[in-house]
C-alpha cells in the first residue's frame, strides 16, 4: 500500500494526467488515443438530437458500484445502492433505462432498448428497486418491478412485465409482450408457470448480498486505475 501511495503520489505532481472515475463516468469527449492511463470508461454520453446540448448523459448516484469493465451508455438512471457488474453493458441509446436503488446487475448482462413499441407503451427499459438480474442475461425494453428476480442466462424481450417478487428461472426466455405475474416462478423457452414464491421469503437476503459485495469491491479500486504504474 505504502509503494503504491508513493507511485500514485509521484504522478500527481507531474500534472493531472488522468481524470477521476466521476469524471470519466460524465466526460463529453472520448478517450484519446494516446491516454495508456484511462484504458476503459464505464461510463459514456450519446449523441442524440432530441436531448439537451445534443447528448444523453448517464446519471449515476455517488454510491452505485459499476464495474471497471462494466460499461453504461446514453440516457441511463442508476439509482443509490445498485450495483453493475463485470463487463455489463446497460444502453440507454434508442430509449432510456432506468435502475432502481439496491438493484444488481450481473455479470455479463445486456440491457438495451428499441425505438418503439407495437403495443404503443413507451420502449423504456425499466428495472426496479431490490431486483435482481442474474449473470449473462439479456434485457429488451421490458419490465422488471421491485423485487423480482431473473435467473442467469434468461431473455426478457420488448414489452415483457416481470411483477413484484415474481421469479424467473435461470435459461428461460420472457416473449415480447408476455406477463409474470407478481409472486410468482415462471420458467422455460418460452416461460411457463412453474409455481408460487414463498411470501414469507423474498430476494431480501440476496439483496443485502449484493449491497455488501458491492461495497467490499468499490474498496478494492482506486479512484484512478493503475495503468500509470506502467509510465514509472
Amino acid at each position: 500500500m505504502k509503494r503504491v501511495l508513493q507511485q500514485a503520489t509521484r504522478v500527481a505532481s507531474k500534472g493531472p494526467t488522468t481524470p477521476s472515475v466521476s469524471a470519466c463516468r460524465f466526460s463529453t469527449s472520448p478517450a484519446s488515443a494516446d491516454d495508456s492511463s484511462m484504458l476503459h470508461r464505464t461510463s459514456m454520453p450519446h449523441v442524440s438530437e432530441s436531448a439537451l446540448g445534443g447528448q444523453n448523459h448517464p446519471m449515476i448516484q455517488p454510491d452505485v458500484f459499476v464495474a471497471p469493465t462494466a460499461t453504461v451508455v446514453g440516457e441511463v438512471e442508476i439509482n443509490f445502492g445498485a450495483s453493475v457488474w463485470y463487463n455489463a453493458v446497460i444502453r440507454g441509446d434508442k430509449n432510456a433505462v432506468k435502475v432502481g436503488a439496491k438493484a444488481s446487475v450481473g455479470d455479463r448482462v445486456s440491457v438495451s432498448t428499441v425505438a418503439s413499441l407495437d403495443s404503443g407503451f413507451p420502449a423504456v427499459c425499466d428495472i426496479g428497486y431490490d431486483a435482481i438480474i442474474g449473470a449473462g442475461s439479456s434485457l429488451v425494453s421490458c419490465t422488471v418491478m421491485p423485487g423480482a428476480t431473473i435467473g442467469e442466462n434468461c431473455v426478457v424481450l420488448e414489452g415483457a412485465l416481470v411483477e413484484a417478487k415474481a421469479t424467473v428461472l435461470p435459461g428461460s426466455v420472457v416473449p415480447p409482450g408476455r406477463r409474470v405475474p407478481a409472486g410468482q416462478i415462471w420458467g422455460g423457452n418460452p416461460v411457463e408457470y412453474v409455481g408460487d414464491n414463498d411470501p414469507e421469503h423474498g430476494n431480501e437476503d440476496v439483496v443485502a448480498s449484493e449491497s455488501l459485495m458491492a461495497a467490499d469491491h468499490m474498496d478494492e479500486f482506486l479512484p484512478i486505475n493503475t495503468a500509470f504504474w506502467q509510465k514509472e
